[in-house]
């Protein structure tokens, strides 16, 4: 498989310059425009899909208020969080039993903006039931009057989360997670992009470094356009090879 610094020739050469062309700045300020362009490129790519190889599990020690869900304690690797898609508690084990080692429960997460709705509708709909009051009150927030039913939910506000019901209780909270890739710095790097997504990583970075340099390749019929519908060909063709190599062949039958 070619490395980033191999790709990096190749942009080059398409754009008719050398690599050292795109090496900008000194010291502190020294910027390769070919290395962000690779990594904006691969970036791109993983807002639009989840990539399995960007899957892994994270935990917190969760004592009640709000925490931060980017940055879990990793069971391997570290990262930063780009999105949590499961949320679990651990009931049977702990962190010393590793990623799948415990019991974990599946919590239900909503935002604090539906949080707040369903709050709201469940006072509105209590108000009429009691004729001394136009709103319910907050100190007869009862499990009765609880939109929720006192049942256990992850709530999002932001990039932090809360437990409903507010506890002091310890609980670990498992997330099975998308996390950033960690961007390329050296050019001696190989990895599952570079093995399975080079010609999606040649194309956007062609075209991110138009967009830097504005510059144009210029041949006998003009200048060539960036290769934009190139590069979206080929990234489609990577989410559907991590589709198929992944969820395409999983099929759940009623048992």
């Amino acid at each position: 498989m070619p490395t980033i610094g191999q790709i990096k020739e190749v942009i080059a050469a398409n754009l008719h310059k050398s690599t050292s062309d795109y090496v900008k700045g000194a010291g502190a300020n020294q910027i390769d425009l070919l290395l962000l362009a690779l990594n904006n490129a691969r970036k791109s790519a993983e807002k639009l899909h989840d990539f399995a190889i960007c899957r892994k599990r994270g935990y917190f020690s969760h004592s009640g208020g709000l925490q931060g869900w980017r940055n879990p304690t990793w069971f391997s690797g570290s990262g930063t969080v780009r999105k949590v898609k499961t949320w679990y508690e651990r009931v049977e084990g702990d962190e010393t039993d590793g990623a799948f080692g415990g019991v974990d429960r599946v919590l239900r997460a909503i935002t604090q903006d539906q949080k707040a709705q369903l709050y709201a509708r469940e006072d509105y709909l209590e108000a009429p039931l009691w004729p001394n009051e136009r709103y319910v009150a907050d100190s007869e927030s009862v499990v009765g009057r609880d939109p929720l039913l006192s049942q256990t939910y992850v709530v999002l506000e932001g990039h932090n989360f809360y437990i409903h019901p507010t506890s002091n209780a310890a609980r670990l909270i498992i997330v099975d997670t998308f996390y950033w890739w960690a961007d390329w710095t050296a050019g001696t790097e190989t990895d599952w992009w570079t093995e399975n997504g080079v010609d999606f990583l040649i194309m956007q970075a062609i075209v991110e470094a138009n967009l830097m340099t504005q510059h144009f390749v210029g041949n006998v019929a003009g200048n060539m356009a960036p290769p934009v519908k190139e590069a979206n060909a080929a990234l489609a063709n990577l989410i559907q090879l991590d589709k198929d190599s992944t969820e395409g062949g999983v099929t759940l039958f009623d048992l």
